[in-house]
């Protein structure tokens, strides 16, 4: 215990003396057989096991968040730096700024504590991905500069978090798993894969799914070359068909992780992958929407998104108390006069409902409000229900993300 803290000051004394510099991007979003021969565990059979713990840092606010992690580093297992992303021509780009060495005291405490850092490679631009990853010479190549990477930096292992991949790309994405898996495991260090949130198919499209499912992620080759899977079980929004007709027929609902959909993702997921190796990425921000209802449908309209801070004093802002709300998560609405306009159509989701209610008392309304906005967002008591799940599947672990500094504090302490 001694020997924690004597780190965690000298964690605290790092960063106050080289400060990671700030990074502003924005942060709105745009955020499969099975073999009879793998032995999975079900939520009733599952044995009982110390969960690990996890973060990721995000490199928009490192500064903040290496703070708070800081504080908190001796409950934590694992850490991955959001720091990597893929640029041009398949180029690993640092922006978390961790190859000038700056963060390299900062590592080596966290190594003392026996905590991994295993940074994370994101990469969300689909025609570029699949044109590298189609090609076997700049697929191979991309799997050296990694391994190079990584064992240049003396990092633990690699997260791979490639999203956007298309349902044509899954067999090259599977070559680019084996390959990078054998050399990392060549290394000694380990390949962690970031992955979407599966749920059953007529969730997802109704009583007739497309055939075949235009999935992109092979679960036989993740389950078999990958070390630690991350399940990204967030932003639900309105994506499954069967909760929002259960939850948001007559009120609004459109939740970032309601742990009865996460419940059901995971049932679904661990038909084919290993509890073991399974990761429940646990969500600590939330978003803000623009709300409307006409003749039986309900728009939702994603404006920004929002930490759990930059939500609690939005609130406090236009005078309304955050609800415990349906999906267990908080909520809350206010009505404005001003209209945002210009939302994509990407951000722009339709749900059949009958006319829902407001969930918020408004204490004062302008003259001229029109305009209903919808802000839902994770909290302690959110992320202790995921937890709580985790135990129930008998899987490896969560990861938190993000740790940015914002998230509620009183996060920390669901953490045993």
């Amino acid at each position: 215990m001694e020997k924690r803290f004597i780190f965690i000051v000298m964690l605290a004394m790092f960063l106050a003396i080289f400060a990671v510099p700030k990074f502003a991007v924005p942060v709105d979003a745009s955020t499969a057989n099975a073999t009879s021969t793998i032995a999975l565990a079900s939520a009733s059979t599952a044995k009982s096991q110390p969960l690990k713990y996890g973060v990721w840092l995000p490199f928009w606010n490192a500064q903040d968040g290496a703070q708070d992690v800081s504080l908190n580093l001796d409950k934590l297992n694992e850490v991955s730096p959001f720091s990597y992303e893929i640029g041009t021509g398949g180029k690993i780009v640092d922006d978390a700024k961790i190859d000038n060495g700056s963060w390299a005291g900062w590592f080596s405490a966290a190594h003392a504590l026996n905590v991994k850092i295993i940074p994370t490679i994101a990469w969300f631009d689909t025609t570029p991905m699949y044109n590298l990853l189609s090609s076997a010479k700049t697929r191979q190549a991309q799997e050296d500069a990694i391994a190079k990477l990584a064992k240049t930096q003396k990092f633990d292992g690699i997260d791979i978090d490639y999203e956007n991949k298309t349902y044509a790309m899954k067999p090259y994405y599977s070559l680019f798993i084996e390959g990078l898996s054998d050399r990392l495991h060549a290394q000694k260090e380990t390949l962690t894969c970031t992955i979407m949130p599966r749920s059953p198919a007529v969730d997802i499209w109704g009583a007739n799914p497309p055939t075949p499912l235009p999935y992109s992620e092979d679960y036989t080759v993740l389950n078999k070359y990958c070390d630690e899977l991350r399940v990204m079980a967030y932003d639900q929004g309105t994506v499954d068909l069967t909760m929002d007709a259960e939850k948001g027929s007559s009120t609004l609902y459109s939740p970032i992780a309601d742990p009865d959909w996460v419940s059901r993702v995971l049932a679904n997921m661990l038909k084919s992958l290993d509890p073991k190796k399974v990761m429940l990425g646990i969500p600590t921000y939330g978003y803000e929407y623009q709300v409307s209802w006409k003749n039986g449908v309900t728009t939702y309209q994603e404006v920004r998104s929002f930490t759990y801070q930059e939500a609690m004093d939005r609130a406090d802002l236009v005078g309304v108390t955050p609800i415990r709300d349906n999906a267990d998560e908080l909520s809350y609405t206010y009505q404005t006069s001003t209209y945002v306009s210009g939302i994509p159509a990407v951000l722009t989701a339709y749900v059949s409902s009958t006319k829902p209610q407001m969930l918020s008392p408004i204490t004062t309304l302008p003259n001229n409000a029109t305009n209903t906005m919808f802000v839902s967002f994770s909290d302690a008591q959110a992320a202790l229900d995921k937890i709580d799940l985790a135990k129930k599947y008998g899987l490896r672990g969560v990861m938190f993300f993000k740790a940015d500094g914002e998230l509620d504090p009183a996060t920390w302490d669901d953490i045993q």
